[in-house]
């Protein structure tokens, strides 16, 4: 009931909420679980979350990032990504792995730990959150405020890294587990890097490409019928995530190629689906975040003391608007401001929550929840309060520059 009601309060007062209060989508929907895991907490004394609550968060968590991707793959434009496949490899392959060894190092120097549990804790919180991400994708101050091709970019590194982040998460997973070094690296790029990342993007393309021709056959028909984009989207992510764990591969990258490839054959047949996303994240991404704020793990955030606050600030902070503004000088397309602004819009929310709870059920490092879930917590709610200000800083730069290129 909780979660009806949320979803429906924040369809009637989108734009009022956003536009007003500057709060995200995701940030009340995290309010809202805190609220209800404090109130549960009042009223049985002892309430506190169990295993079992852990893996049904960890299930949805998955569901909920390969539908998340889904919807991130069809609102590209068709042809995205061949024409800015350059900047996406630069922010997948430098700032993904930048990102992970930053966050790696800040967690070696502030908590007791050992390198392998701080890159498994980089790696965790390295990819950047879709749903988080809406806030500036969609919606009247987004689509005034910031150029189709910042939000087309971010869209697009928050849709491959979170399933490239497996790469990263079961590396020191591997090392973790096995004695030897050799025999870790090599199951590493067998099992993980092969199978579960080449298999998933071959995987997911071959069922994008099989259901677009089917869609375009069909559509020419005669007799045919016009469909919801929506309801095709979100069966094709189920139907990907539930054929790719039969093989034990990496769902949610599948999810995401499937998309691309399914975008490329029904884009030139369709309205380009811009909304899409959006009905997405309010009725099937949104309830990840109400269960994840009742699940919070209040009293053992403070057994970690100023280190572990410090370390969310710092992550904020330096994880990846460094590296973002020395990436300007390989990306014309982007403007300094408009840069710094992508630097700072790399939230970490849904993935994080997945690859922590995958990573405490395969290594049994059972503090990774608390760490975790502070920082998650404490980027929602910096990246959803500063997004909506932040976006109309950079109004009248948009303006200027969309007037600049009608002009010419």
């Amino acid at each position: 009931m909780a979660a009806g009601f949320t979803v429906l309060m924040l369809s009637l007062l989108a734009g009022h909420i956003t536009n007003r209060l500057w709060l995200s989508d995701a940030t009340i929907c995290t309010a809202v679980g805190a609220a209800i895991g404090l109130a549960l907490a009042w009223i049985f004394g002892d309430f506190a979350y169990s295993g079992d609550d852990l893996a049904l968060l960890r299930e949805v968590s998955r569901v909920t990032l390969g539908i998340a991707v889904m919807g991130v793959a069809l609102r590209l434009p068709c042809d995205w990504i061949e024409s800015r496949w350059r900047n996406l490899a630069m922010v997948l392959g430098l700032g993904m792995p930048l990102m992970w060894l930053t966050g790696s190092t800040l967690a070696l120097l502030l908590l007791p730990i050992g390198i392998f549990p701080a890159l498994l804790l980089g790696a965790i919180v390295a990819p950047t959150d879709p749903v988080v991400s809406y806030a500036i994708l969609e919606g009247k101050t987004a689509e005034d405020s910031v150029r189709a091709e910042l939000r087309d970019m971010v869209a697009a590194e928050s849709g491959a890294n979170d399933g490239l982040g497996l790469l990263f998460v079961m590396l020191p997973i591997v090392l973790l587990s096995q004695t030897s070094a050799p025999a870790a690296i090599g199951d590493w790029l067998v099992q993980v890097l092969l199978k579960g990342i080449v298999g998933a993007v071959v995987f997911g393309a071959i069922a994008g490409h099989v259901a677009g021709r089917i869609f375009v056959w069909a559509k020419k028909k005669p007799d045919a019928e016009h469909q919801s984009m929506l309801t095709i989207g979100v069966a094709l992510a189920l139907t990907v995530l539930a054929a790719v764990k039969l093989f034990d591969s990496d769902g949610i990258l599948a999810a995401f190629a499937a998309g691309i490839t399914f975008n490329r054959l029904t884009d030139p047949l369709e309205t380009h689906q811009q909304r899409m996303q959006g009905a997405i994240s309010r009725f099937f991404d949104l309830p990840v975040f109400l269960l994840f704020g009742t699940l919070l793990p209040w009293a053992e955030w403070t057994k970690f003391g100023w280190q572990l606050w410090a370390l969310a600030l710092l992550i904020l902070v330096l994880r990846r608007l460094p590296w973002w503004m020395l990436f300007k000088a390989f990306n014309r397309r982007l403007s300094r401001k408009e840069q710094m602004f992508s630097g700072w819009f790399g939230p970490i929310g849904v993935s994080a929550i997945y690859y922590c709870l995958l990573a405490v059920r395969e290594t049994g490092l059972t503090w990774l929840w608390p760490v975790v879930s502070l920082l998650v917590v404490s980027s929602v709610l910096a990246h959803g309060i500063s997004a909506t200000p932040l976006a109309k800083r950079l109004r009248p730069q948009t303006e200027a520059i969309e007037a600049d290129i009608e002009g010419r």
